[in-house]
């Protein structure tokens, strides 16, 4: 029974499996699911270069995955202004890569996408799925150009979700990204008084929150889907709110300072159609004040 159980496991194939997302994927269903978790550097379990295109195509036809979640991007928006040529093999050659193996071994693509192909725009959010973005940085021009040729190859095998910010702390044997609830943490452990935006507004969606909704993902039609929370406060709001939870409510002035940007910022998502389908998220405020729950605070 055992061996016939592991047998009918589906596949799930992840590239960026050592980042903050993957790992956490991995942890919550690598019982459910054969997971197959690839990135690269010292610390991959599974080296996979995507931009080298025989070496994707071999790892497809070796593991034939059912699903495909592709995670893998350098998504240091600095970096990528610095190198396009480099963010451009990355982000839209080996998503590319990844896109024709699908199409070569039948294998159901997650596409993950971001906000910020929205960065550019000059109207505020939240953004439809209807909306046309304008991004103003090589990231969010990547993953928009990446998009558009994924979905003209993969017109029936696609999905795209476009992130909003995750947030988590850290876990054994998982990785951390900067994240509003992380960075207040250290902030207060190096004893540096935070300074937020008072015209940034951000979708902010707790990491385990999508993670342990994901199977949903590969009931829905294929299609762009805007992913992640409601958030109607500002980054200095947000920090506010975070602060109070960790018990400083009473040192707010002496921890927290507010400044303003040359110019708004708003790039929340309207998230509203994959709530229509069933995959719904707990409001930024309330999902962080979880979040601290869960972690003890």
């Amino acid at each position: 029974m055992t061996n016939l159980n592991k047998q009918s496991k589906q596949k799930i194939l992840i590239t960026g499996a050592n980042g903050f997302f993957g790992t956490r994927f991995i942890k919550t269903w690598g019982q459910r699911y054969e997971i197959l978790g690839t990135d690269v550097g010292p610390k991959a379990k599974v080296a996979l270069d995507i931009t080298d295109r025989e070496a994707v195509f071999s790892a497809f036809a070796e593991f034939q995955p059912d699903f495909v979640i592709h995670a893998a991007a350098i998504a240091v928006t600095d970096f990528c202004n610095l190198h396009p040529k480099a963010a451009h093999k990355v982000n839209v050659g080996g998503a590319l890569n990844i896109g024709e193996a699908c199409k070569e071994h039948n294998g159901r693509l997650v596409f993950i996408s971001t906000e910020q192909v929205f960065n550019g725009n000059a109207e505020p959010g939240p953004y439809k799925e209807s909306d046309t973005p304008e991004p103003d940085t090589v990231y969010g021009q990547n993953k928009l150009e990446a998009e558009g040729k994924l979905k003209a190859l993969l017109e029936d095998q696609l999905w795209i979700l476009r992130f909003t910010w995750l947030f988590g702390l850290p876990e054994r044997d998982t990785s951390i990204n900067p994240n509003v609830v992380w960075n207040a943490l250290q902030a207060q452990l190096a004893g540096k008084k935070m300074v937020e935006r008072t015209n940034e507004y951000r979708g902010l969606t707790y990491v385990h929150e999508l993670i342990d909704q994901f199977p949903k993902v590969f009931d829905l039609p294929f299609g762009l889907y805007h992913t992640g929370a409601k958030n109607d406060l500002s980054r200095y709001q947000i920090a506010r709110l975070i602060l109070t939870g960790f018990g400083q409510e009473d040192r707010l002035d002496e921890l927290l300072d507010h400044t303003e940007a040359p110019q708004d910022r708003d790039i929340r998502l309207d998230t509203s159609l994959l709530a229509a389908n069933g995959v719904v998220f707990t409001e930024s405020k309330d999902a962080i004040m979880k979040c601290l729950k869960e972690f003890g605070f």
